[in-house]
C-alpha cells in the first residue's frame, strides 16, 4: 500500500500469502492495471531545478487508483544519473481519461541523454469507495497574465445526487505539440459542495518558457457521509 491515507471502506486489497513451504513456488506479485504516460515535458528553472510533466492515461475498463510514476533520466551508456517519484494531481483515473503529475528533480544532472517514464503501481478502484466524478467545470476562460503567467477561471457544478467534501479541482495546461507544460491545482471557497449547487475558481498558473495553446480542467471528490 502505497499511501495508508487513501485507503477507503470496501477497497479490495491483494495480500499476498506467506511462504510456508520453501519448495513450493512464490506466490505471484500482482501487477498494477495496464497504464501509460503520455505526453511528457522536461522544463528547467530559473533556479536550476528540472520539472517533468506528464499524464497518466488509463486505456482500461476500470477506474485506477492508488497510482505512482517514477521518471528517472540516464547519461548516454544508460547509466542512471538521477529518479524521482510522484502521485498524480487527482487520486483516480476514470477509464479512457488521464490525470497530470508533476514531478520536480532538485538537483538534476546539467544534461541527460535518455529517460525511462513508468507507473510503479495501482490498484481498481472499488465501486463501493467515496470517490465521486460528479462534477462539471463551465464558463471556463483562460488569459495570459504577464509574461510567465496563465489563469484559467470559471464554475463547477456538482451534477450528482450527493454532497461532496475534499474537493480537488485540476487544471493542466498544454503547449502547441501538446505536451503538459503546467499543473496547478484550485483553492476552492468551500469545503462542501452541495447536490446541483454551482461554485467559481481561479487558478493561476506559472510557466517556464512555453505558450499555452489549450487546457483541461478536472475535478473530483468524496462524497459526504
Amino acid at each position: 500500500i502505497i499511501d495508508p491515507r487513501r485507503l477507503q471502506i470496501g477497497q479490495d486489497l491483494i495480500i499476498p500469502r506467506p511462504e510456508t513451504d520453501a519448495e513450493q513456488p512464490p506466490t505471484p506479485t500482482p501487477t498494477p492495471p495496464p497504464m501509460t504516460i503520455r505526453k511528457l515535458n522536461f522544463q528547467q528553472t530559473p533556479a536550476g531545478s528540472l520539472w517533468a510533466t506528464g499524464e497518466i492515461h488509463n486505456p482500461g475498463s476500470n477506474s485506477v487508483s492508488e497510482l505512482q510514476v517514477q521518471i528517472s533520466l540516464f547519461d548516454g551508456d544508460a547509466q542512471l544519473l538521477a529518479s524521482e517519484t510522484a502521485y498524480p494531481q487527482l487520486d483516480v483515473v476514470p477509464p479512457g481519461q488521464a490525470v497530470s503529475f508533476a514531478i520536480l528533480f532538485d538537483n538534476p544532472p546539467r544534461e541527460f541523454a535518455q529517460y525511462q517514464a513508468v507507473v510503479l503501481a495501482g490498484v481498481p478502484a472499488s465501486p463501493n469507495t467515496r470517490y465521486y466524478l460528479d462534477l462539471t467545470a463551465s464558463d471556463l476562460q483562460g488569459e495570459t497574465v504577464g509574461a510567465a503567467r496563465y489563469r484559467v477561471s470559471g464554475n463547477l457544478q456538482n451534477v450528482g445526487l450527493s454532497d461532496v467534501e475534499d474537493l480537488r479541482l485540476l487544471v493542466t495546461a498544454y503547449d502547441d505539440q501538446d505536451r503538459v507544460i503546467a499543473v496547478r491545482q484550485a483553492d476552492l471557497p468551500v469545503s462542501v459542495l452541495r447536490s446541483a449547487a454551482t461554485t467559481p475558481f481561479e487558478v493561476e498558473l506559472m510557466l517556464t518558457g512555453s505558450s499555452v495553446v489549450t487546457f483541461s480542467v478536472q475535478a473530483q471528490g468524496l462524497r459526504l457521509e
